[in-house]
């Protein structure tokens, strides 16, 4: 009764051998961890404006980000002194609200300006006497043009 040890003894080693072709072969599992999708980068919209009589040049450029909006306004009035600047204010709505900083008669200042959207143009509006509301002067809409390459 030899042959019983060496049948135990091969089906051991067979068993043996089969398990560790099992441990061998099975692969770790693998997790792929996928980068966050970075929003798109917003890229500014450049618009331009102007007012043009023969007397009277009103220019102003934008840059629009989401409601950000910084540029430069020129005023050309005809019988006032050249007042030439930038704006930084933000949209509200069809409202354009913004800070214009400027030079004129030699000197820096600082006032609010607004503009109503209108189709493809601007109007200025001015603070009524209480402040709580705005007119706008629609003598002198700002129309867009196109912005052209300096």
């Amino acid at each position: 009764m030899k042959i019983r040890p060496i049948i135990l003894g091969l089906c051991g080693i067979l068993i043996f051998s089969c398990k560790n072709n099992e441990t061998k072969s099975a692969k770790p599992t693998e997790t792929i961890v996928e980068e966050p999708i970075q929003a798109e980068e917003e890229i500014p919209v450049m618009m331009c404006y102007m007012y043009a009589s023969e007397t009277d040049t009103i220019s102003l450029n934008i840059e629009k980000l989401d409601k950000s909006v910084t540029g430069s306004l020129v005023y050309m009035l005809q019988e006032k002194d050249v007042n030439r600047g930038r704006i930084d204010g933000e949209m509200k709505g069809d409202t354009l609200f913004a800070e214009y900083s400027f030079m004129s008669e030699g000197k820096n200042s600082v006032r609010p300006i607004v503009f109503l959207q209108k189709d493809d143009q601007l109007i200025e509006g001015t603070a009524t006497e209480d402040s709580t509301s705005y007119s706008f002067n629609e003598s002198f809409p700002l129309t867009r043009t196109n912005c052209g390459v300096n």
